[in-house]
């Protein structure tokens, strides 16, 4: 931990009119404080993760040779997995679920891989806009999936705590390909759906 980023930690509270010799709860705020960003924006200085792909049997994606029952070919779709990270603007969290489907061409992701990703993008000041399109581009850059549909559901702090001070969950979606549009997409967007009404 950086000696230097506790003292201007210190000094913040400081200037707010903190003082840990008037409070002594106070005391240890300022590293915990600075222990606490150091974690919530390590992608930062990360690397970028190296996603896990698997190949699955090469098929011609003609129409007419597509067999009836080509698993390989249908939507991959991982849903409600977890997130948390902190407001570009404000510096308070943000923290919701984030729902991953895509086409496969000729390879599968691991699962974990996708966890990665998500942390990864997340670990660093954010606004959720963004978070959906850098996770569609990290998937994309090692998947190169015939298409691909990001979602992100999230309750912003810095909307429940300022200005309007309203709960609600914001929605943000990236897509590639063949998730653009069309029938397709609808029906990973009617799953997406129908998992949040069983929350």
């Amino acid at each position: 931990m950086s000696d230097e980023a506790v003292e201007h930690a210190r000094a913040l509270l400081h200037a707010l009119g903190l003082d840990e010799t008037v409070d002594p709860e106070l005391r240890t705020a300022p590293e915990r404080f600075t222990e606490l960003l150091k974690t919530m924006f390590s992608g930062v200085t990360d690397e970028p993760p190296v996603l896990s792909t698997f190949p699955v049997e090469a098929t011609d994606t003609s129409s007419e040779s597509r067999p009836d029952n080509d698993a390989a070919l249908e939507p991959v779709v991982l849903l409600d997995l977890p997130f948390q990270s902190m407001c570009v603007h404000h510096l308070v969290p943000m923290f919701g679920s984030i729902d991953v489907a895509y086409v496969p061409r000729d390879r599968i992701v691991g699962f974990g891989s996708i966890g990665r990703a998500i942390d990864f993008v997340c670990a660093r000041p954010q606004v959720q806009e963004r978070i959906v399109t850098q996770l569609a581009d990290l998937i994309e850059r090692h998947l190169e999936p015939e298409g691909l549909l990001v979602r992100c559901r999230a309750r912003q702090l810095c909307m429940e705590m300022r200005g309007a001070k309203k709960r609600g969950t914001l929605v943000s979606t990236a897509s590639r390909g063949s998730l653009r549009s069309g029938e397709r997409r609808l029906e990973i967007m009617r799953q997406f759906a129908q998992a949040d009404s069983a929350l």
